[in-house]
């Protein structure tokens, strides 16, 4: 027990120190973009953007996404790195040049796939290992009022494996999520239920990689219930978040996490 509060002490003084040192800034600044989220003294997330107000990198404790656009601005690419390096920078928001994340390996990606009314249609994940890339799981996306209705997983050799059923209010907020695994047969494996404010949600802007919930969500998520299934057996859990808002509606805290903005 005392060398794990010794490593989980390393670790905090290693994010206070990533954290006061910051050399990249985002090409587009707006009261209404998030751009860092901090706990305490530590930055625990950090979102920058690109000339078209477009996100362009995020960066959290261990892991450092890029995101790729065509000339359309149309979202082609997210590449993934992943530290679990105590001591290492590279996956912090507030990294110093030499821990720069955009020379960190990359041991993941996403592509995407559109129809002709530009919505995903389709999401590859792929995994890199050595330097070799393995096509790992891919989605189908289904639409009713350019809502996502189904969202339908497969592995690498194209078998089903799941899908997520979605409802919505009439703000376009997820009112509750079905998630259905295949287990020799379809399986209901969990239910979400979700009540909202009525402020804007900030992490919309992450609504470009296709994950309904939190990221496309027009409003806070301020109750969650989850249900979990077990054959007959089911369990329970509800959780609560409090949010603070400034003057345009959007949080700046939420529970204990500071939001910041750009101005």
């Amino acid at each position: 027990m005392k060398k794990l509060s010794i490593l989980i002490i390393v670790v905090l003084l290693s994010f206070i120190k990533c954290s006061k040192e910051t050399n990249n800034e985002s090409l587009c600044s707006s009261p209404t973009l998030i751009n860092q989220v901090n706990s305490g003294d530590l930055a625990v997330h950090g979102i920058l953007y690109n000339i078209n107000c477009l996100i362009s990198e995020s960066t959290e404790p261990f892991k450092y996404k890029k995101f790729t656009y065509d000339t359309q601005n149309i979202l082609q690419k997210v590449e993934v790195a992943n530290s679990f390096d105590a001591f290492s920078c590279a996956m912090i928001p507030g990294q110093a040049l030499e821990t720069d994340p955009r020379k960190a390996a990359i041991s993941e990606y996403s592509t995407f796939e559109y129809g002709n009314d530009l919505k995903i249609s389709k999401k590859s994940y792929y995994y890199i290992n050595n330097g070799n890339t393995k096509l790992t799981s891919w989605q189908t996306f289904e639409y009713n009022n350019g809502n996502i209705v189904r969202l339908n997983t497969f592995n690498a050799q194209g078998n089903l494996t799941g899908y997520y059923d979605y409802t919505y209010d009439s703000k376009g907020n997820i009112t509750k999520y079905e998630d259905y695994r295949f287990d020799s047969a379809i399986i209901l494996s969990s239910t979400h239920i979700y009540e909202f404010d009525n402020k804007i949600n900030p992490y919309k802007v992450f609504a470009c990689e296709g994950i309904p919930g939190k990221y496309t969500n027009t409003n806070n998520i301020v109750k969650e219930t989850y249900i979990s299934y077990y054959g007959t057996s089911q369990n329970r859990y509800t959780t609560s978040t409090e949010y603070s808002y400034n003057s345009i509606d959007y949080p700046v805290r939420i529970n204990d996490l500071v939001c910041i903005y750009g101005k």
